[in-house]
């Protein structure tokens, strides 16, 4: 704003003083008030307002023939952005449009599987009820019959817990006939079982001095040798003519592997060692 004042400003100090030049230059009307010429001084004031007036038309129409292309450039955009919006307003309504059938017919597709699903549902409720009622018949006649066997199963209770005192004392009589028939059992075992003779007597006696070296025998040691004589074993003789009966009191008496006497043969050893000696 203050930038045009300051053109109006130029533009009156340029009327002055070329309204100066053009009296005093141009006219030759003189300033001294002895030769001025008052007429020449007003046809020269004359002639500059209307050069003045001229040229105020002349940039009126300047002025107005720039804003006037400027306001047709802003109307023409303006027409332009208005086309342009209106051209989307009527997009966004057809596109709106669009959206409301599909809303539309997605309402009545909605609405035709709502109908399909409470008719279906209403068909599974009245089977639903039928199977109902058919149960509570059910249970109603389940209930009489319970009514009418409760006595009986009561009867058929005392008549159990009978049985099972009958089956108890059963039981009792049995295990006491058990036990009497295993006593006799046992005793009829020892009355026919004959005596026999302690282990230790099957082995012949014989003299220290006699001595065979049991060690020759696989599977006798010093220890087991030691043990041997302890229970009177010295010869080889004595461990040819074992027994079971001696086997038995000798792999008890030294504490010996079971089975060893027989897997390493020493029976069959002695009678060799025997044999040999001969």
């Amino acid at each position: 704003m203050k930038l045009s004042y300051s053109f109006v400003g130029a533009f009156f100090v340029w009327c002055l003083v070329a309204s100066q030049w053009y009296i005093i230059g141009v006219k030759g009307v003189s300033t001294d008030p002895a030769q001025f010429n008052s007429q020449a001084a007003t046809t020269a004031i004359f002639e500059i307002l209307v050069m003045l007036v001229v040229a105020v038309f002349i940039g009126f129409a300047i002025a107005w023939y720039q804003q006037q292309n400027t306001i047709d450039q802003t109307k023409k955009a303006s027409t332009n952005a208005l086309l342009e919006e209106k051209k989307q307003l009527q997009e966004m309504k057809a596109a709106s449009m669009r959206s409301v059938r599909d809303m539309e017919l997605n309402l009545v597709r909605t609405e035709a599987v709502l109908k399909e699903d409470n008719h279906r549902i209403a068909e599974e409720s009245e089977r639903l009820k039928a199977a109902l009622q058919e149960k509570d018949e059910t249970v109603a006649l389940l209930k009489e019959e319970l009514h009418t066997l409760r006595p009986k199963i009561q009867l058929a209770d005392v008549e159990l817990g009978r049985y099972a005192m009958q089956i108890k004392q059963l039981e009792m009589q049995l295990v006491n006939e058990k036990m009497i028939t295993d006593g006799l059992k046992q005793e009829l075992e020892k009355a026919h079982t004959p005596k026999r003779k302690p282990a230790e007597t099957l082995i012949e006696k014989v003299s220290e001095k006699n001595r065979d070296d049991l060690k020759m025998i696989s599977g006798i040691g010093p220890v087991i040798e030691s043990k041997l004589n302890a229970i009177g074993i010295y010869t080889f003789k004595q461990i040819s003519e074992f027994t079971p009966e001696t086997i038995d009191y000798v792999t008890s008496s030294i504490k010996f592997f079971p089975d060893r006497i027989g897997r390493d043969n020493w029976i069959g050893q002695a009678a060799a060692l025997m044999r040999h000696r001969k």
